[in-house]
């Protein structure tokens, strides 16, 4: 091999290196990201609730928008069984199409659909840090040290847990 295309070869895979580090951190999946981005979100009862990393347990989010809710009570109701108390659960409803006119009216249906705590993201912005792949439940495992551990989508199957 010539010593200008062992080079060029060096260069290219120099700057592919460069290139995914530093420039297209965002193209990234969020698997095996450095740290989580800490974030905050009211619920459905305008209550606040900081997640931040590192953090004192595994942190579970749940996401899901109006057609990816129905396959949420499938990872939500086995995860609280297995782990309650071992882990946080945090249920996130991406609502980024919600116009600001009706989000008291969903606020409400929410009230009234859940006894469980919901996390509102109006703006999307969590969701979307996070990867959000909408119509669908996504779930996302982040370690005590803020690195994700795992991320699924879709309905829940039997043996996941």
């Amino acid at each position: 091999m010539s010593n200008s295309f062992a080079g060029t070869m060096f260069f290219m895979s120099f700057t592919f290196l460069v290139l995914s580090v530093y420039i297209l951190p965002e193209a990234v999946s969020v698997y095996g990201q450095i740290k989580a981005a800490n974030f905050s979100l009211k619920n459905q009862n305008d209550q606040t609730f900081d997640v931040n990393f590192p953090s004192d347990k595994v942190v579970i989010l749940i996401f899901g928008d109006r057609k990816g809710a129905g396959q949420i009570e499938g990872w939500s109701a086995p995860l609280y069984k297995k782990y309650d108390g071992k882990v946080y659960v945090f249920g996130i409803a991406s609502l980024s199409g919600v116009p600001s006119y009706a989000q008291g009216l969903v606020r409400q249906l929410i009230k009234l659909q859940t006894s469980y705590s919901v996390l509102l993201d109006w703006g999307g912005i969590v969701s979307e840090s996070f990867g959000y792949e909408s119509d669908t439940a996504n779930i996302i495992v982040i370690g005590k040290n803020g690195r994700v551990i795992t991320t699924r989508s879709g309905a829940a199957t039997s043996g996941v847990l």
